[in-house]
Formats: C-alpha cells, structure tokens, sequence
C-alpha cells in the first residue's frame, strides 16, 4: 500500500521539487485534456518537449510583448469597462489574458468578435476545471464530460483554423514561396514544425495548445485579482502608500511579488516516487509513494520570509537567495515557462523603473487599472469560488474613479 509523504519547508521543498526520482502526479485526473502536454511528461520526453517550446519564451520577445503588444490590447479590453465605470475584475482577467494566452498558443482571434471572444473564455474556463480538478469540489466524472465537450467547441471554431492556416504556411515555405518570417512564433506553429521529427500527432498538439490557452490566461487572472485585492486592503492599513502604488512602478511590482508569494497557483504540488530513495526531510519513500509538496507553507517559512510570513508586507526583506515569490513559478523541470512574463524580472539594484528590464503583465495591468482609479466596489462584496478548494474569486467588482 503506497504511502503519501509530506514535505514542508522552503529548503526541503526546493531540493525535493528538483529531485529527478520524483515525477508529476497532481495533474493526471483529466486526460480529456493534460494526456502527454508538456506538464504530464517525465524523462526524455519532457526534457525534448521542452527544449522545443522554451526557445518561445526568450528574453527579447518578452520584452517586445510587454512594451509593444500587451498595452494595446490591455487599452482596447478595458475601454468598454470603463465607459461604463465599473466591472468585474475577475472576468475582467479572464478578457485581457485569453489574448495574451491565445498568442502565445498560436490561436487566431477575429479582431472585432466578441462572441467568439466569448466563447474561448468560456471553454478556457472549463479548461481550467480540467486542469484543476484534483482540487474540484464538484462530480469529477461530469467535469470529465464538460471538459471533452469543450474540447469539440476548441476545436471546431478556433483550433482547426489556426491549425490549417499554420500548415499552410509552413508548406509555402517549404516550396519557398514565402519566408520563414511569416509563420507567427507561438506553440502551435512550433509544434507542427516538429511534428514528425517528434512523432506528434494532431490530438496532442490540440491538448498541449489548449492546456497553453488555460495556463496562460487562467493562472495570471487569478493572481491579478488576488494582487489587487492585497494592494487595497494594504493601502486602508497603510494610506501614504496608496499613492506609491499609482506613482512607483517597482512598488507595484514588489507589492505583486509578495502577493504571488501568498497566493501560489496552487497551494500544493505533488509527486510521485520512481523509485526506493531517502526525502530531503529524512523520510524513506518506496516506490510509486505520494509526496506533497506545500508550497503555501514553504512559501510562509519563518526563517526565509521572517516573523510576519503569512502576512502581505511589500516591505519584506527575504533572506538567501530565495526569491520574493518564493516556489510560487515552481523550480527544476517544471517551473513555469512564462514567470517572468507574467511576473516580471527581479529589479536587484535598479531603483529607476525605466531601466528596469520588464515589469511583467500583472504589474502592467495593474498599473493601467489604477491609473484610471480603480477601486473596491463599496456596494458589491467580492463572492469566492465555491467549485475549488483552492482560494480564489468567482466575483470581484471594482469602479473608476
């Protein structure tokens, strides 16, 4: 009878999230749509999976997208909120990230659809119900269900469109009828490039692109919401930084920090044992064991965080080289692809915001909300997620003035 390990602790969850013996056991419960994304390989298969998809996030085109394209399409979602005044800032999330995510994933949108728009919120949404289900709270089979009718919707009117359009052009380039300039740089067309090469099949480049579309646009939301909800309640504590908040750019950035900090994905990873070996905390696991990982404690840790770790304190001074998020991206194998896009670099010594590398989109978000004096809505309490066990916000509204 296997046996389920826990591990708490900074240090010890470090070390045991970069051991290579354990492999990921937490997102295994919906193969509707995580069966062999990059999330769900272990060995040589994620270690090529990966090699291929990392070359998409480097530091040039982050830099493009946050100063370049982010802002535009930041502007275009929030105008309509803000001729009215007010909005819910959870699905206000959901709008502003389902492009980011459908760039990165190689997703078509229409320029001026907003049904369609619609849609690929809605069935992102039920994307993330698969991704998370570990931690539902509701019939795991029926989600199992919604999720692989989602899927049909995916791919109907937005996947094999993308999908056609990108095979197009690969083959006009392969007849030299056009450059290799032309094909846009997202997963998608990466993917269908080294179809063959990689022996990938079709059904699992439309899951790894919709796991990309639910882990671009979902995980940024939810923080957004939470960074908010920390800075406002902070700044009614503290009122003399409700103005840094709106005039300092690295504040911003280090008040989103520590939220992520408090506020990890989610509040656990678990890892399954390859093998007989001895845990980083002295216990002996036998193979095919459980381990869980507690990222929220770890990311509380006294000794790196300080005495007041459970709390949000954009003055906090971390101790070792632990970073101010903590284990929220993940460390090793699996950290996440797009941490410093969605959270920026780490300032170090820059105290000019303008020599600083890149925000990150949650900091320029933010930054944009509060620039047209986005506050807590008074009148309408935020409503939390009933359907996870996780700590998040189904409602969260807010008004400009």
């Amino acid at each position: 009878m296997t046996q389920v390990h826990s591990i708490l602790g900074y240090h010890d969850a470090f070390k045991t999230l970069c051991d290579r013996r354990l492999i990921q056991s937490m997102y295994s419960e919906c193969d509707e749509l995580m069966e062999r994304v990059l999330l769900t390989l272990h060995g040589q298969a994620h270690a090529e999976r990966r090699a291929i998809e990392l070359k998409l996030f480097r530091r040039d085109f982050i830099h493009y997208y946050e100063r370049k394209i982010y802002p535009i399409t930041l502007e275009k979602v929030l105008k309509p909120h803000l001729n009215k005044g007010r909005m819910d800032l959870s699905l206000f999330g959901k709008q502003v990230n389902i492009n980011l995510s459908a760039d990165l994933a190689g997703i078509d949108l229409p320029e001026e659809s907003s049904d369609l728009t619609s849609l690929l919120i809605s069935i992102v949404a039920k994307f993330g119900e698969g991704a998370t289900l570990f931690h539902s709270t509701r019939d795991k089979s029926q989600v199992r269900k919604e999720v692989g009718e989602a899927l049909l919707k995916f791919d109907t009117y937005f996947f094999q469109p993308s999908f056609l359009r990108r095979q197009q052009l690969l083959r006009e380039i392969t007849s030299d009828d056009r450059s290799e300039l032309d094909v846009p740089r997202d997963i998608l067309s990466t993917l269908i490039a080294k179809r063959d090469s990689h022996q990938l099949d079709e059904g699992m480049i439309r899951r790894e692109v919709a796991f990309f579309m639910q882990a671009g646009s979902h995980s940024s939301a939810v923080a957004m919401v939470h960074a908010f909800h920390d800075i406002e309640t902070w700044c009614e504590q503290n009122p003399d930084d409700a103005l840094r908040v709106r005039k300092d750019d690295l504040f911003l950035q280090r008040c989103v920090h520590e939220s992520l900090r408090l506020h990890p994905a989610s509040p656990v990873a678990w890892r399954k044992a390859q093998c007989p070996f001895t845990l980083t905390n002295g216990e002996f696991v036998e193979q095919d064991d459980s381990v869980m990982i507690n990222l929220k404690n770890s990311n509380q840790d006294y000794e790196i965080f300080g005495d007041d770790a459970e709390k949000f304190n954009p003055y906090r001074k971390v101790s070792g080289r632990a970073p101010p998020y903590g284990l929220t991206f993940g460390v090793g194998l699996h950290t996440c692809f797009g941490r410093e896009l969605a959270g920026g670099s780490l300032p170090g010594n820059v105290k000019d915001s303008s020599k600083h590398h890149y925000l990150g989109t949650i900091t320029s978000l933010l930054k944009s909300l509060y620039k047209h004096g986005a506050k807590r809505d008074p009148f309408n309490a935020p409503v939390a997620d009933k359907d996870t066990v996780r700590s998040n916000w189904s409602s969260y509204p807010v008004y400009f003035g």
